[in-house]
């Protein structure tokens, strides 16, 4: 069906590190939206001219634009290790030199968790950057990977999609949160 890439992410807690990100796009955000605000206010309210208002909105211009750079820098470290494919009978994950592949029978779960939203938003999708996908075998034994949202090949479905299409197909509960 689809591949994706396995990311490394060099975190003791990867899904406090996707938290982080959040809060901080969260704030990205509302910067711009105070940005546009002074401008606005600057312009038409107080009927001054269009440089003096890009003048007193200038700090949240600045603070907008380094958030940005230092959530690329922290994307930017995030290494690919390895990929994961899903087919119609199971799941081949290649790290590295080794390749593990897991029938549909022998999992009992697959859970999809947001972890680090996109900067750009026309770069992916459902708007996230990547994913961490959990494995809970029926042994009760559980594996967690961080994957990215775009595949590696031709096919142009994100992670979410291949989950909807795989509930349908597969025995094994598929959550999506």
């Amino acid at each position: 069906m689809s591949r994706f890439k396995i990311y490394q992410v060099d975190h003791y807690n990867p899904e406090l590190l996707g938290k982080r990100i959040k809060r901080l796009t969260i704030i990205m955000g509302s910067i711009y939206s105070l940005f546009l605000l002074t401008l606005q206010i600057g312009i038409n309210i107080l009927h001054t001219n269009a440089d003096l208002g890009l003048f007193t909105a200038i700090p949240f211009l600045g603070l907008y634009i380094y958030l940005y750079i230092r959530i690329t820098k922290r994307l930017k470290r995030i290494k690919t290790i390895g990929d994961i494919e899903f087919t119609r009978t199971g799941i081949r994950k290649r790290i590295g030199d080794s390749i593990t592949e897991y029938d549909f029978q022998t999992i009992e779960q697959l859970e999809l968790l947001k972890h680090i939203p996109a900067v750009n938003r026309t770069s992916t999708k459902s708007g996230y950057f990547s994913y961490i996908l959990r494995i809970v075998f029926n042994n009760s034994s559980s594996e967690s990977l961080i994957i990215s949202d775009k595949p590696t090949d031709k096919r142009n479905l994100s992670i979410v999609e291949t989950m909807n299409t795989l509930k349908k197909i597969i025995q094994p509960e598929v959550k999506i949160s």
